[in-house]
Order: structure tokens, then C-alpha cells, then sequence
């Protein structure tokens, strides 16, 4: 992911190696970077119309992908000229990871392309601040000696040090002396104005530029509140649920999945069928304030309003999963004669106990037999 920001795109490539004990399916995954397309093949080439490196079919469609064996960064390790060759690789091997932003797209450019030409700015400007404020920090002093040896023309006015030498740049702290009229001179330049106004705007304009906030480019939360956190938060999300499910899932995750159950199945180890119900979880977004948000989501469950199976899947867990996991836990526990307050089996919401009708259920589930009634609390009786 890291690299498809920084270039645009990735290559993932399928590899089968021999079946062993660490890796009983027999297929590997090569992470490339961008560099390996070789971009040079361009027009007819191999009786396939070839656009910066990717052949296509009659539909527009690639079905081959002419990649370097080597980054072409690192060629020096080969002999000769066996780096600058590159083969064509079907399709069908190759994942091209990639942020689609138009129909026929077959490559993209890095997503800090809007922001970089801001952004080097921002570092000459502070370049220039830096150069600037070590100039205002340069406190020194000219001498004047009288004597009788006057200069005159341009040599009148040069400034030198206690040996002699022309000065030709400042230094804080230094002494200058010059030809003329006894006198001493202090040179303190003044200092500028706050710039902190021009970087807050240019980091903000490179923050929209990249899709984030300018808390998250910037580290400042000086001028943020929880209002202003949570909406920023919403629509990184949103981007990020864009990239999760528009590109990840179906351009990385789905293919290998469906690439390794059919490499597993062609060993016999499954049935050719892909199990039902299979699903993509992304990892879940932190809350902002955890106690409003469960709150809020409990809510929307409760009202059917959110699904349960899509509540699960908003922290990072398959339901299916989730399920499996709830039911061994509370198997433990009655195993072991437990019984928490987080148990909503024995406890209700307020605390409080659940009815004797609850509990009886509670036991047959864990148990598999009837069990015997329980005797009502009596009122009178002390405890």
C-alpha cells in the first residue's frame, strides 16, 4: 500500500514453487515495485498492441505485462546486458494494484503528485526563514581606526577582520574594522514578522491535496476539538473504506484467495467449490470516543437499523468468527462455574440478575438437560 501511494501502483506476482511442509499449496507472491514495468515497450510488439510496457487484447484488456527481471535501479549486478532485457508475463500471473480514477486507465501516477511541487516550496521557504533568521542573529561590531594612512576609492569602505583579511559574510559575535574616522559601530539586524500563518496554509492546501486532515500532515491539534477530530476522522474513513473495498480487496485480496483455494484444490487438499460465506474483513478504525460511539452503534443494532453481522465487521471481526468465539468463551466459563457481569446470559444490563425462567435456559444450553427449578427468593427471609 505504502508503495501505490509513493508510485501510483504495485505488481504482485504469482510464483509456484514445489509443495513442502512451510508451503503445502506450492505458490509464493513477488512484491515489485513500479520500476520493473519496462515502460520502454511501446507499439506492436510480440503481434500484441504494447502501451509503456502492458499488452492488450482486442477488448483493451491486458493480457501481458513486459517486467524486468531485476529493478532496474540495481542492474549492476548482473553481467553484460541481461538487465535491460524484460519478459512478458501473462496477465493471469500478475496483479496490477492500482487507484482506477477513469474508464481505460492502465497505469496511475503517485497520489503526492498534487502536493509535491507545495510542498518543496514549503522547504524553500524555510530554507530561506532559516538563512534569514541565522543573519538576524549576527550581532557584531565595526571598528573605525583612525589613522593617517586614509584610503580612498572602493578600498575606503571594505570591512576587515583583526588580521587583515577582507570580510566578506557575517558571523554572530564577530568585530570589523575599516579605515576613517575613529567611531564603533553595533550591527544588529532586525528580526521578522511570525511566519507560522504562510506554513499553517501550505501544509493545509498539501493535506486536502493528499486526502488527509491537517492534524494527521501536520501533528498540530492546537485548534481542534472533538467536533472537528470526528468530522476530519469521517471522511479519512470514507477514503479509506474507498481504497479498502474499490481497490485492495478486489485487485489484491479476492485474486489470491481465489488463486490459493484453486492451487489447494488442484492438490486435492479442498473440494474445487469456494466455500460459501467467504468474506474480506478490513482491520477496524479506532473510535474517537469509544463510549459514544458503542453507544451509538448499540443503538442502531437495537433499532435494526445496522445489521449485527455489519456491526461485528465495524471492529475488524467476521461475524461467523465473532460467533464461534463468543460461544467457546461462555463454554469456558460455565465449564468453570464463572459467571461475569458482562454476561448477558446471567446479568442484565442494569446488573441485576436475570430471571429464574433466563437462567433455567441459560443451564440447559450449557448442560443439554432440564434444570431443576429454582426456589424463588422469599422476602421475609434475612439474607
Amino acid at each position: 500500500m505504502r508503495a501505490v501511494v509513493e508510485s501510483g501502483e504495485c505488481f504482485v506476482r504469482f510464483v509456484m514453487t514445489a509443495p513442502s511442509l512451510t508451503n503445502p499449496i506450492g505458490l509464493r507472491l513477488q512484491v515489485l515495485e513500479a520500476d520493473h514495468l519496462d515502460t520502454a515497450r511501446n507499439g506492436v510488439v510480440d503481434g500484441a498492441p504494447t502501451i509503456q510496457g502492458i499488452a492488450l487484447g482486442e477488448a483493451g484488456e491486458p493480457v501481458g505485462y513486459w517486467l524486468h527481471r531485476v529493478h532496474p535501479g540495481a542492474a549492476w549486478i548482473l553481467p553484460g546486458s541481461a538487465w535491460q532485457s524484460s519478459e512478458r508475463i501473462p496477465a493471469s500471473e500478475v496483479l496490477h494494484i492500482y487507484r482506477k480514477r477513469r474508464p481505460g486507465q492502465l497505469r496511475d501516477v503517485s497520489w503526492l503528485a498534487p502536493v509535491l511541487l507545495r510542498l518543496r516550496d514549503l522547504g524553500d521557504y524555510e530554507a530561506a526563514l532559516l538563512m534569514k533568521a541565522k543573519i538576524e542573529a549576527c550581532l557584531a561590531a565595526v571598528v573605525t581606526e583612525e589613522g593617517d594612512e586614509a584610503l580612498t576609492g572602493a578600498a575606503a569602505g571594505l570591512l576587515r577582520d583583526a588580521q587583515g583579511r577582507t570580510v566578506e559574510s557575517f558571523e554572530p559575535g564577530m568585530i570589523l574594522y575599516r579605515r576613517g574616522m575613529g567611531s564603533v559601530e553595533v550591527v544588529n539586524p532586525s528580526g521578522g514578522g511570525s511566519h507560522a500563518a504562510f506554513a499553517r496554509r501550505a501544509l493545509e492546501a498539501a493535506a486536502v491535496g493528499a486526502g488527509l486532515t491537517y492534524d494527521q500532515v501536520s501533528g498540530d491539534l492546537t485548534q481542534a476539538n472533538y467536533s472537528s477530530l470526528r468530522a476530519g476522522k469521517i471522511e479519512f474513513r470514507r477514503l479509506c473504506e474507498q481504497v479498502q473495498y474499490g481497490m485492495l480487496i478486489p485487485m489484491l485480496v479476492r485474486p489470491i484467495a481465489d488463486r490459493f483455494h484453486a492451487q489447494g484444490a488442484l492438490l486435492g487438499l479442498w473440494g474445487a467449490e469456494m466455500p460459501d460465506g467467504v468474506s474480506h474483513v478490513p482491520p477496524a478504525h479506532e473510535m474517537i470516543d469509544p463510549l459514544k460511539d458503542t453507544t451509538a452503534l448499540i443503538a442502531q443494532v437495537r433499532a435494526g437499523f445496522v445489521p449485527q453481522p455489519e456491526a461485528a465487521g465495524a471492529f475488524g471481526y467476521d461475524f461467523r468468527a465473532a460467533v464461534e468465539m463468543i460461544r467457546e468463551a461462555n463454554a469456558l466459563l460455565d465449564e468453570a462455574g464463572i459467571s461475569l457481569d458482562t454476561d448477558p446470559r446471567r446479568v442484565a444490563k442494569s446488573g441485576s440478575a436475570q430471571d429464574a425462567a433466563q437462567m433455567a435456559a441459560v443451564e440447559i444450553a450449557a448442560t443439554g438437560a432440564a434444570a431443576p427449578p429454582r426456589a424463588e427468593p422469599n422476602p421475609g427471609a434475612t439474607a
